[in-house]
């Protein structure tokens, strides 16, 4: 809509969210509303008292006093009381919309802010004062006239006799008429003087006629109003900055037309300011311009948001590093420079750190958050222009080089990055290793799009972890080869529950002092199609990367608590079925529930069941862990702790969790009695079990030699090949019928 400056509605927005405040604001000056701005309430009474604006848009919740108070306190002063107040807030309940129309409001609007309707309704409440306040002028005027005609009827009766008091009348009148004018002139003045915007006039020699103190401040705050009169722009403050606005009021004086523009400029003080300034010509009774009308809003703090929502979406809030979104930008653009300037291709290299989530789980994501940020800064110091460093998130990083490099070229690149990870972080006072797993796509010898080089980046960078870790690795056909052949074993490990093709096995456990049974380690394997039998090293992983755990778990419990039922049913001495347990199970799953319904539902006793967990479970220092394992241990189950030594392992948390045994992991026992260092770690776990009062089984046990050797340092308890291998259930009844009959 085209307005003049007479007729310019100007609107009060009181609210203190700077988000609402710069779209609200810039929607109704993009329809040529003055806008003026508060951020709480009492700011927005006394704006309203000072500026008088054609209507206020008012929020509810305010720090202070809240909307419906500052309404109440507008329409009980005289100076206010006819300003249309809109409330616009997230209450949408019927008593708040009733409270704001009793305080006197005359509209509601909820938020999210639809700024259609803030716009309609502004205009609709504007124009209605407007046509009031026109009915009003115009009765006036209609009463004036009246009067004024009385008066000349009067005056003329009395013209002969009374033309003495007509001269006083006359007088009078004149006297009335000067003290309006200087009222109104005064309220202008107040108006000019306080409002937040800067005002100046300019002659056509771009000198200043006339500045309000908001320009002062702004300008030279050690100056006096009557120093900057009659000075122009590249006189005072001065600089490039001020020689480009000078010409902006040169132009307007040329051309005759408004103009308006953002002015980037910086004061006397060294403030930068950045105005919205609005030009205007003036004109004369002979239709020539005789001045320039400048107002300027100083909208630097709506700037300074814009700039921080743009670091927001382009930046990383830990490492302000790049993130993706600006990676994939700088891709698109070499990739435009590749086409129109000749440029042969690109790099992408995508970087994760190794076994980082331990860090996390052990130390602590305050913890692993530093370390990320001492990552950024060192991939920072050893990149060069033509290198661009991103975070893509968690602990993924990636390296753009943006030319084109032989394989030789890459390697000494990807080298260089590989051998920043070899000297420790310091972090909280300690020392930290860690090394990373480079995966390299090449553009556009891999591909041509965005996605798919993220995708063959991150193909080789598992590749590079399968490797050993600490290594980079190219991307090569073969590893999308790999991709779709786990995705197809994914596919079927997700149909195998319903097939019915998982088994559990069982490998005996057995007393050393006296060769007896004392139960089973349930193990699964997966008969797949029933044609090929996978280890659970093979799925397992896969099953946890997935959440399919969850149901697998429970169907090996509920399996192996029916097989305990079966065995144990006629025995005198019960056996103890070990059922291993995965971490995921307690994360992601109500797992005591599950246990309850599962022994509700086979008739299973705790005592025939023992849980098996990992060390990295009870290093998580989690509340909610301790109370399940607890309500375990309460309940009658053993917990014992699976491949002991492998791990962190920690004296302090076997104090603190109801573990009742510990398991010695195979790799210890492989090399007893051979090689002394081994053998010496295994009789240090024994002796921590047996001061600990703790149980202890030795697994992975193949040979006479290693079975004495535990015996004779007072390990109580085994299982290997040395008695007898993971069998079907079928297998091991047989086996056990035999080896008790023989023993």
């Amino acid at each position: 809509m085209t307005q003049t400056d007479s007729s310019i509605a100007s609107v009060l927005v009181v609210d203190d969210t700077p988000a609402n405040l710069g779209v609200v604001v810039e929607q109704l000056e993009s329809f040529n509303y003055r806008v003026l701005i508060a951020q709480d309430g009492e700011e927005g009474f006394e704006r309203a008292i000072l500026a008088q604006p054609d209507i206020i848009l008012l929020d509810v919740l305010l720090p202070g006093a809240d909307g419906f108070e500052i309404c109440r306190r507008l329409k009980a002063d005289k100076q206010t009381k006819d300003i249309p107040v809109i409330f616009m807030t997230a209450l949408s309940a019927l008593d708040d919309k009733l409270t704001g129309f009793e305080v006197g409001g005359v509209d509601y609007i909820t938020k999210p802010l639809r700024i259609s309707e803030v716009l309609s309704r502004v205009k609709v409440h504007i124009e209605l004062r407007r046509a009031k306040k026109k009915a009003c002028e115009q009765n006036q005027l209609l009463q004036k006239h009246k009067q004024t005609l009385e008066t000349q009827v009067a005056e003329r009766t009395a013209e002969l006799t009374q033309s003495n008091e007509n001269l006083r009348k006359e007088i009078a009148e004149r006297k009335r008429i000067q003290r309006i004018l200087e009222d109104k002139e005064s309220k202008y003045r107040l108006l000019v003087e306080n409002t937040p915007d800067t005002i100046c006039r300019y002659d056509r020699a771009c000198r200043r006629l006339f500045v309000n103190s908001t320009f002062v401040e702004q300008i030279d705050g050690n100056k006096s109003m009557e120093q900057l009169l009659h000075t122009t722009p590249t006189e005072i403050p001065g600089g490039e900055e001020a020689i480009a606005y000078q010409k902006k009021i040169a132009q307007v004086f040329s051309s005759g037309k408004s103009d308006h523009f953002e002015f980037t400029w910086k004061a006397i003080n060294g403030k930068q300011f950045v105005t919205y300034i609005r030009l205007t010509p003036e004109f004369d009774d002979a239709g020539r311009i005789r001045s320039v009308l400048a107002v300027g809003r100083d909208v630097t703090e709506i700037h300074e948001y814009k700039r921080s929502i743009h670091h927001l979406a382009f930046f990383d809030s830990l490492t302000d590093l790049p993130n993706k979104t600006s990676l994939v930008e700088q891709m698109r653009r070499a990739m435009t420079c590749q086409i129109t300037g000749g440029r042969e291709g690109f790099v992408l290299i995508q970087l994760d750190l190794d076994r980082f989530k331990r860090i996390n789980d052990t130390l602590g994501h305050k913890i692993g958050d530093q370390l990320l940020c001492k990552v950024a800064d060192r991939l920072s110091n050893i990149s060069n222009p033509t290198q661009f460093i991103a975070r893509l998130g968690g602990d993924e990083f990636a390296i753009l080089v943006e030319q084109s490099l032989s394989q030789s070229g890459i390697i000494a690149i990807a080298n260089k990055i590989v051998r920043i990870f070899e000297q420790p972080f310091h972090i909280a006072e300690r020392e930290m290793f860690i090394s990373a797993s480079l995966g390299i796509a090449i553009y556009p010898d891999d591909s041509t799009d965005i996605d798919t080089l993220f995708r063959y980046a991150d193909s080789a960078m598992y590749h590079a972890k399968k490797l050993g870790r600490n290594n980079f690795q190219f991307y090569s056909t073969e590893l999308t080869a790999q991709t779709s052949e786990r995705m197809v074993f994914e596919t079927a490990l997700r149909k195998a529950q319903a097939l019915n093709e998982f088994e559990l096995y069982y490998q005996p456990q057995v007393h050393l002092e006296n060769e007896s049974v004392i139960g089973a380690e349930a193990l699964i394997r997966w008969n797949r199609g029933g044609i090929e039998m996978i280890p659970p090293d093979k799925f397992i992983p896969i099953a946890e990367e997935s959440g399919l755990i969850i149901s697998i778990g429970e169907w090996v419990l509920e399996t192996a608590c029916v097989a305990a039922v079966k065995w144990n049913a006629k025995r005198d001495t019960p056996l103890k079925i070990a059922v291993n347990l995965s971490s995921r199970q307690f994360l992601q799953n109500d797992l005591l529930a599950t246990m309850q319904n599962v022994l509700q539902k086979t008739g299973c006793k705790t005592e025939w069941i023992k849980l098996e967990i990992t060390e990295s479970l009870l290093l998580k220092d989690d509340e909610e862990i301790l109370n399940t394992l607890t309500q375990f241990a309460e309940m009658g189950f053993a917990l014992s702790i699976d491949d002991f030594g492998t791990g962190y392992s920690s004296l302090s948390y076997l104090n603190r969790f109801p573990v009742s045994q510990i398991k010695i992991d195979q790799s210890f026992v492989r090399d007893i009695p051979t090689i002394k260092d081994k053998s010496e770690l295994v009789k240090v776990m024994i002796y921590i079990a047996q001061a600990l009062n703790l149980d202890l089984i030795a697994e992975g046990v193949e040979t006479e030699e290693q079975a004495n050797y535990l015996k004779e340092h007072g390990c109580p308890s085994s299982q290997g090949y040395l008695f007898g291998k993971p069998m079907a259930s079928i297998d091991f009844e047989r086996w056990l019928e035999n080896f008790e009959k023989n023993a």
